[in-house]
């Protein structure tokens, strides 16, 4: 005769219970939180800029298609008359060939499938760093790089190129155009949002706003979370990044969280 333990039964449905109750911030959900991005423009700085760009390294593995590949780069410059760059990877298990650009100096950054995009962004960093510090100071924030030139100037955009990487522009650079002035609020359109689930340390996912300086993050869970954009204030004397931050709750199935207004200077 089979004997039942109904003690461990009832102690695993109540497991099970408790566990599939717990609020756990993330994806899968049928709610969204969404936002408005508003800033200011700087218009005739007296401060020259320094460009500032931003480099999301992606790497899933083949994950949605954000798969590095050997031998593949990304484009960095300095105003003109400097020092043109490229930053291409080897995979570690498959040697590649170096692209060899003509008229660009290469950076060189050895990566292998089974690191991070944390790992990958932090070799990254220390080979910019290592070889290009005097057009470039670098710092890293879980897998974004904040790439800021040495030298003030207008600079040709970087470019992804063929990585699977993101880059985004947060600060075209330039020299002194006269005083310094603030546009009035107006919405910001194609800015990079990015979201914070729970207690987590770094962001999970990032959208763009819309024309209207709208966004929203869908598909989520109940639970608490973050959303914040990054900005380089240049009125101030320091040139240093800001973040705007703000906090939303989801706690009901469907809901439609309105996090409010998030406020940059570019």
């Amino acid at each position: 005769m089979i004997k039942i333990n109904y003690s461990l039964l009832l102690a695993c449905f109540l497991l099970v219970g408790f566990s599939s109750c717990k609020k756990i911030e993330g994806p899968g959900g049928t709610s969204s939180i969404k936002g408005n991005l508003m800033g200011k423009i700087a218009q005739g700085s007296g401060t020259p800029k320094f460009e500032v760009t931003h480099v999301t390294i992606t790497h899933a593995n083949g994950v949605d298609g954000s798969i590095l590949d050997n031998s593949d780069y990304f484009l960095l410059n300095t105003p003109n008359g400097g020092t043109y760059y490229y930053v291409w990877f080897e995979n570690s298990n498959f040697p590649g060939q170096d692209p060899n650009l003509s008229g660009r100096t290469a950076i060189k950054v050895t990566y292998s499938n089974s690191e991070s995009n944390v790992t990958i962004a932090t070799n990254t960093e220390a080979a910019i760093q290592s070889a290009a510090s005097a057009d470039f100071t670098v710092s890293r924030v879980g897998d974004i790089l904040t790439i800021t030139n040495t030298a003030v100037g207008e600079v040709p955009d970087a470019d992804e190129v063929n990585t699977p990487f993101l880059v985004d522009i947060a600060t075209q650079g330039g020299g002194a155009t006269g005083g310094a002035s603030l546009s009035g609020d107006v919405a910001i359109a194609d800015e990079r949002i990015y979201i914070i689930y729970g207690e987590e340390d770094f962001y999970s996912e990032s959208v763009r706003t819309d024309e209207d300086g709208n966004f929203q993050f869908t598909g989520l869970t109940r639970g608490d979370y973050r959303v914040y954009a990054l900005s380089l204030d240049t009125t101030s004397a320091t040139v240093g990044m800001t973040r705007s931050e703000l906090s939303a709750s989801i706690t009901e199935k469907k809901q439609v969280v309105d996090a409010g207004q998030l406020n940059i200077i570019k």
